[in-house]
């Protein structure tokens, strides 16, 4: 598609700019059960300490995601899971909904430190998540340290930030951490093929307020922010104006939210767990596109959340969640409305007609759920589900039943399967007035997943897992309506994940995996019947990561991946000239193309330098994509679309990094 190749483009030539002793705790603490879920299926979890020392992620937690079975990466470096894409994923921070969890480039907006652990539903997740048709990523953050001030400073080749926690006294605590990037401030703009890049910035920080109230109940108070700003400045004389010449100018993305939440964990009656929360997030883009227009919105929602469990008998647990939403909606957009969707390739600027809007609305929405999960025998638990969602803006409701198993067969092998229903609001231009339409269903998607996990010995396991996901009311453009529920598609495959896991690794002890996918993905038009590749279907993907330690704190750490080449559509020369003198692009068949095969390899040398009673000193150093592989992530035409060049992606071959911590 014309406008994912623009998208691409603008990513890569952005990326490019950016040459990327244990203390018992003083306070007693609650155990709260809902914190974090007992289900298996189709999950997989990871340390923070452990994914931190991934080769190729600069120390960044979250872009371990990348490595587990069935994620792939996109564009925009975000995840997208088992045939979905990344828009169509849910993201919570400590139980709390957040609607951003990594900036532009795929860089997470968190401290790396403050990482605990994240959980990834990639299929048939828990009816209390919210309604999308992808998977659920869960980040547990931990808790401030409760026995003496300290703090952390980090400073790497992208950005630094800084980190500050300390008890208040013997029943509360606290943490404060934020960061900046600041090649933007190194280096103003470079300029490549007709485009100027101002570099791109981003920022983010993170709160955490403790206090026990009691034995029985806890309050935590929550803060996190982030930032993101690109600017471009694309030439005439540059290929993308002369294709599309009402993009030539000016284009600046910045995007911003900032969460503020108190929650209050508490131990009732018979030993139930009960987490009351209420969140605020304000949060909004801006968009100008060269002549194209501009575009503004912004978002302000108050959330209430209630989720308790309690015991219905020995081995017999009941969960019910409920959320009440209300969003204030502002947009003012005077921009031309491309109608561009994954069932059209075409996205035109120029030629696409110019809409206004300018409106303020505020919707509501509410959920309830309610999941059972009982031991019905020692060695089976069934877990069953609904969930119920409201909402008034496109006044549509949705029941939408969960059913998990798990049997463990013997203590070293688990049986999983997993089924449920889901579904997903449209994106906001499609549903908006003028731009989109007001009268669309949801997307919907059924998942189905059946998995084992076989423990081998005390450090080996490995898991495997099948599944089979339906999408139906895809959205599909319209010449009439701009846009109507007729697209369909399916995603299935089976996946494998060889771990070994050493819980206290010692010199010379490796650790690390092996995960392999095979999975096919597609999507079909049901007024044409037309059926074609899901753009980031990737049949075949095998990732190894390992980790050594050495002697002296040093460690030794790689990770190799390889996946099939993603499809793309080809345009084969031009059927014509616009009225405005640019060629008409002839498309191929939609991602009938396949991009070369992918692989890349990167190491990771890391070492804790001095380690005093006051203070340590570690450090880093990355070697990026190793033997220097050219890897292909779309094509660039030239203004008559009769040549391509190959677009690669931005990779920092030397990367390191510094922290010093108190």
């Amino acid at each position: 598609m014309k406008t994912t190749l623009l998208i691409s483009s603008l990513l890569a030539i952005s990326a490019s700019a950016n040459a990327e002793e244990v203390t018992p705790p003083l306070l007693p603490e609650v155990t709260i059960q809902a914190q974090r879920s007992p289900d298996q299926v189709s999950k997989s979890v990871l340390s923070g300490k452990q994914a931190r020392h991934i080769a190729g992620t600069s120390g960044d937690p979250l872009k371990a995601l990348q490595s587990l079975p069935g994620v792939v990466s996109s564009n925009s470096g975000r995840p997208a899971v088992r045939g979905s894409g990344p828009q169509d994923n849910a993201y919570y921070v400590d139980d709390l909904p957040i609607g951003k969890i990594f900036h532009v480039g795929g860089i997470s907006v968190f401290n790396a430190d403050l990482i605990r652990d994240f959980n990834l539903y990639s299929a048939a997740f828990p009816p209390h998540y919210g309604n999308v048709t992808g998977a659920v990523i869960d980040v547990a953050l931990r808790e401030p340290r409760r026995d003496k001030l300290g703090g952390k400073l980090n400073v790497n080749l992208l950005g630094a930030d800084a980190l500050i926690e300390a008890p208040i006294n013997d029943n509360q605590a606290f943490y404060f951490a934020a960061r900046r990037s600041y090649i933007d401030l190194l280096i103003k703009q470079v300029e490549q093929k007709g485009i100027t890049v101002q570099i791109p910035n981003y920022a983010d920080y993170q709160g955490k307020y403790v206090a026990q109230l009691n034995d029985n109940h806890k309050l935590t108070l929550h803060a996190q922010g982030a930032a993101d700003t690109l600017k471009l400045n694309i030439g005439a004389s540059s290929n993308l104006a002369k294709q599309d010449p009402i993009l030539a100018g000016n284009l600046a993305l910045s995007d911003h939210f900032n969460m503020q939440a108190a929650s209050l964990d508490s131990v009732l009656f018979n030993a139930a767990a009960n987490k009351l929360a209420v969140e605020h997030i304000a949060s909004g883009f801006t968009t100008r596109v060269g002549g194209a227009g501009n575009i503004s919105v912004a978002v302000d929602d108050v959330m209430l959340r209630e989720r308790i469990i309690f015991p219905v008998a020995e081995q017999h647990e009941l969960a019910i969640g409920s959320n009440l939403v209300r969003s204030k909606i502002d947009i003012n957009a005077d921009i031309k409305n491309t109608t561009c969707t994954q069932f059209n390739p075409n996205c035109n600027f120029t030629n696409a007609p110019n809409v206004r809007l300018l409106d303020s609305f505020v919707s509501q929405a509410i959920d309830g759920s309610l999941q059972d999960r009982w031991h019905v025998h020692p060695a089976l638990t069934l877990v069953t589900g609904v969930r119920y969602s409201y909402e008034d803006y496109l006044r549509r409701s949705y029941t939408e039943p969960r059913l998990g198993v798990e049997y463990q067969a013997s203590p070293q092998t688990l049986y999983t399967a997993g089924w449920g229903r889901h579904n997903q609001m449209p994106t906001g231009q499609e549903i908006s007035r003028n731009f989109g339409n007001p009268n669309l269903a949801h997307l919907r998607a059924e998942h189905s997943v059946l998995g084992i996990t076989q423990q081998l010995d005390t450090a080996w396991s490995i898991k495997a897992e099948s599944y089979y996901k339906k999408l139906s009311n895809l959205t599909v453009d319209s010449p009439t309506l701009n846009y109507i529920n007729a697209g369909s598609g399916r995603a299935y495959g089976l996946e494998m994940l060889l771990k070994k896991d050493i819980a206290q690794a010692q010199s010379g002890d490796v650790t690390g995996w092996l995960s392999v996918s095979l999975a096919k993905s597609t999507r079909r038009n049901d007024l044409t019947g037309a059926s074609f590749r899901y753009a980031l279907d990737q049949p075949v993907n095998a990732t190894w990561v390992a980790n050594m330690q050495l002697e002296d704190g040093w460690s030794v750490g790689s990770k190799w991946q390889v996946h099939s080449g993603a499809p793309y559509t080809p345009i084969n020369g031009s059927l014509g000239v616009y009225p405005n003198g640019g060629n008409i692009p002839n498309y191929g068949a939609i991602n009938s193309g396949t991009l070369p095969t992918f692989h890349q390899l990167d190491v990771r040398l890391q070492r804790e330098a001095v380690k005093k009673p006051a203070y340590t000193l570690n450090y880093y150093v990355e070697l990026n994509n190793v033997y220097q592989h050219k890897n292909v992530i779309g094509y660039s035409y030239d203004p008559t679309y009769t040549t391509k060049e190959p677009i690669y992606p931005f990779v920092l071959p030397l990367s390191f990094g510094v922290q010093a911590e108190f």
